[in-house]
């Protein structure tokens, strides 16, 4: 079995500098996480925070899933009433990674409060069956600086690398990045008044997540219509956030409550579009 802490090479410690599974919006690392992260301000949202867990219920999704290549999602992000920035989330394609059929997803987004700008972008391949990280790339641009990572994770040795960094890190054997959490959710069996520990991000030092399925609750869509959800709360490091998944074969993620130093900032569904459907959440 693996220890919660990484796997060292060279004495470099790899899981404890580095941004975890990032938030919708990211506009800034929230404490007790790593000082060093705090630039990773808008880095991945909706995976919202690391969604990790290690039970027989939801060890491996079952096909078909709830979206599709094409699927298209876009958030507006909200600090109070302010508007703060967007973010598109896709199924892109399928393609062959090391030989295996496999999910592209990708995720971009740009905005934050004045002084606090930035653009991201993440792509994640996951395989088909079973659903587990293979390759992960974020890059954030901010204030004219560039921050940009590559990961290969290889499930079958329970270890990931660095792309350009020498030496490979213990990883759990079903790996997700923080964007394939996003579509992990969605896809799981999650029942109502349980609560699941996880343990699958591919940097372990970030392992276990709780993820508490409180309820059911109706919400507020643009135009005044409402869409029932199943509401979840989603722990890590002694920081919680809140995601509202539609109750229905798609789960779509309605919306996402995410607690930031200067305020939680809303991530909402304005539009959904996917092969042969083109509309809002509550159309």
């Amino acid at each position: 079995m693996l220890s919660a802490e990484p796997v060292q090479r060279g004495n470099r410690p790899r899981d404890g500098g580095t941004a975890g599974v990032e938030g919708a919006i990211k506009i800034q690392e929230i404490p007790p996480w790593p000082a060093q992260n705090r630039s990773h301000l808008y880095s991945g949202m909706l995976p919202v925070a690391p969604l990790i867990v290690h039970t027989a219920l939801l060890a491996r999704l079952v096909s078909p899933y709830p979206f599709v290549v094409g699927e298209t999602l876009r958030y507006d992000a909200k600090l109070g009433y302010f508007p703060v920035g967007e973010a598109t989330v896709s199924v892109t394609r399928m393609a062959k990674e090391r030989g295996k059929q496999s999910f592209v997803f990708t995720m971009a987004g740009q905005g934050g409060p004045p002084g606090w700008r930035v653009r991201y972008d993440m792509t994640s391949w996951v395989g088909a069956g079973p659903f587990n990280s293979l390759r992960f790339h974020r890059r954030l641009e901010q204030g004219g600086k560039i921050d940009e990572h590559g990961y290969v994770i290889l499930p079958d040795s329970a270890r990931y690398r660095e792309e350009g960094v020498p030496g490979d890190w213990a990883a759990p054997a079903d790996p997700l990045d923080e964007l394939a959490f996003l579509y992990y959710l969605r896809a799981a069996p999650l029942e109502v008044g349980q609560t699941y520990s996880l343990a699958r991000y591919f940097k372990t030092g970030y392992n276990p997540i709780e993820v508490s399925v409180t309820g059911r609750e109706t919400i507020a869509m643009p135009g005044g219509a409402t869409t029932p959800c199943l509401a979840l709360r989603v722990s890590a490091r002694g920081t919680t956030m809140r995601v509202w998944l539609t109750d229905d074969t798609r789960r779509l993620p309605a919306q996402l409550e995410i607690p930031l130093p200067f305020g939680s900032v809303t991530l909402s569904l304005v539009s959904s579009i996917s092969p042969g459907n083109s509309r809002s959440p509550s159309g």
